[in-house]
Order: structure tokens, then C-alpha cells, then sequence
């Protein structure tokens, strides 16, 4: 099975080629958020995404039937080992379902075409600014910032060149969702610094330590992806292809609409970085 658009059907399950590296290989969770295609299940180490969209696949989730997640329920006991996943449904019954081939993740890409890059950064600022959904970073980004943004005269922290965390960590948190705006930003500027094998951003070794109490679970848990050069396969595919042809605008507007606002934050925060990358150090 590969990163595409496909399914995984009955009665088996996929995870990524990458998945949550060190962590037990038995484990049991409890459903805690049921989604429109997936659901949260944690336990006291790890937050767990069961989803059956392909493209959605982080390092810590698994790909399931679409079915599941019709039969779980809040509270729901999942258990996970090697090969095998089951649970008990809200019908009394115990579902057991068997593991495939894992899902492959896109490699890592450095930069080779600068030209080609900055073509595409100009297709995606256009496309932000008439698609972009509102939100605190986007009026930021576009210079439309106003006295009620909270970001507001932080600017020359949060656009600085090489970017310091720590200066950074204040504003962890900032805005509204399951992964706030600034920190959808900040993981979009981490996850193409890694993934684009530029390598800039220091990450002090406390920095998680000083931001968990700021910020969600799940939010923390995106910034440890990025930080390693891993988010979702959507993203991770955009970027490769970001790196190798010239996108559309339309290939961009499919990656602005995932959540709320988070496809348009973490977009301004790739755009930004490879912007402040690309262009500004020439």
C-alpha cells in the first residue's frame, strides 16, 4: 500500500512504514473524540488517530476500514499488538482486525530547482490571500494585522530569519483549536525546514518541556512530528510536489481546506520559511 487516495478495506488495518518509533508494542486506549472519518484514542503515553483517510496518516496514527469508526464509542477500549488490533462495539460485539502492509511515506527532498520554488511560493502566497481561510496568522502574514490580533507587535520575533524557539515558545498556544494557529505556524516552519533537509532551526532541549503546559496534546504531538520532518501524508506529498513541478492553485486550495484554519496556518508557516529561505537571502 502506498501514500494515495486509497481505502483500506475489512478486516484489516495499515500503519505508516514510520510508526511511533518507540513505542510498546502492546498497548491499550480509550476512544476520547470521535471525527467525521476517524477518532482520538490515548493512554497515559501517547495520543492515538485512527483514520480512514490515507492522507491523513501521521507517526501516530492507524489506518482503519471506514466502518470502525462507525463502531466505536466514547470510552471505547481499543487494544493494539503486533498484527492485531480489536475492540468491543456499543452492539456487545468484539471486532478483531488483522494487519497489512504498511502505508509508505514520501522521502525527504532538498531543494534543487530555485527557480521552480519560487514560482510556486508566488502561486501559494496568491492563493492564500484569495482562498486562505481567516484566521490570527493569515492576517499577519498579509500585513492586515490590526490592534485585536493578538500576535500583534511580535513581529519581528515571529518572522525573524533563523528563528529562535525560545524567544518563540511565548506565543505557543495562540488562537483557537485542537492545534492552535501559532502553533500550526510554528510546525509548518519546522516541518520544511527538516523535510527540505535545510536543517536550521535550533531546537533547544527543553523546548517541549517549557511548552506543554501552553498548548493541546495534539498540538504538541504535530510540533515533535515536525520537528523530526514528518506530519500527515497529505503534507508531506504537497511538499515533495512542491519541490519538483510547478502546482496550481488548485492543487494548493485542497491543502488550505484541511480543518479549520490549520491547512492555512501551517501553509503561511511554510510559505515564510521558504520565502525568508529562498528569496530574502539571495
Amino acid at each position: 500500500m502506498n501514500g494515495s487516495n486509497s481505502r483500506i478495506v475489512w478486516p484489516h488495518f495499515a500503519r505508516r512504514s514510520d510508526f511511533g518509533p518507540g513505542l510498546k508494542s502492546s498497548m491499550q486506549m480509550r476512544v476520547s473524540a470521535i471525527f467525521s472519518s476517524g477518532f482520538d484514542a490515548r493512554n497515559a503515553d501517547c495520543l492515538m488517530f485512527f483514520t480512514s483517510d490515507t492522507q491523513s496518516l501521521h507517526p501516530l496514527s492507524l489506518l482503519v476500514p471506514a466502518s470502525v469508526v462507525d463502531l466505536v464509542f466514547q470510552d471505547c477500549l481499543i487494544s493494539l499488538s503486533e498484527g492485531s488490533l480489536s475492540f468491543a462495539a456499543a452492539n456487545g460485539r468484539r471486532y478483531d482486525l488483522v494487519e497489512t502492509d504498511p502505508v509508505k511515506v514520501p522521502d525527504a527532498c532538498s531543494i534543487a530547482d530555485l527557480k521552480l520554488i519560487q514560482e510556486n511560493l508566488k502561486m501559494l502566497i496568491a492563493s492564500l490571500k484569495l482562498f486562505g481561510r481567516r484566521s490570527i496568522i493569515l492576517d499577519l502574514v498579509l500585513g492586515c494585522n490590526t490592534e485585536k490580533n493578538i500576535l500583534s507587535g511580535a513581529e519581528t520575533i515571529i518572522f525573524a530569519a533563523n528563528p529562535d524557539l525560545n524567544s518563540l515558545a511565548g506565543f505557543i498556544g495562540a488562537g483557537e483549536g485542537l492545534t492552535p494557529a501559532f502553533d500550526d505556524f510554528l510546525t509548518g516552519m519546522l516541518f520544511v525546514d527538516r523535510f527540505t533537509l535545510i536543517n536550521r532551526i535550533n531546537m533547544p532541549d527543553d523546548f517541549f518541556a517549557n511548552i506543554s503546559r501552553r498548548t493541546t496534546v495534539q498540538s504538541l504531538q504535530q510540533l515533535g512530528f515536525a520537528a523530526n520532518g514528518k506530519l500527515s501524508l497529505r503534507f508531506e506529498s504537497f511538499i515533495g510536489e512542491f519541490m519538483s513541478r510547478n502546482l496550481k492553485s488548485a492543487d494548493i486550495v485542497k491543502i488550505i481546506n484541511c480543518g479549520h484554519s490549520s491547512g492555512t496556518d501551517i501553509l503561511c508557516g511554510i510559505w515564510h520559511y521558504l520565502d525568508q529561505t529562498i528569496n530574502r537571502s539571495n
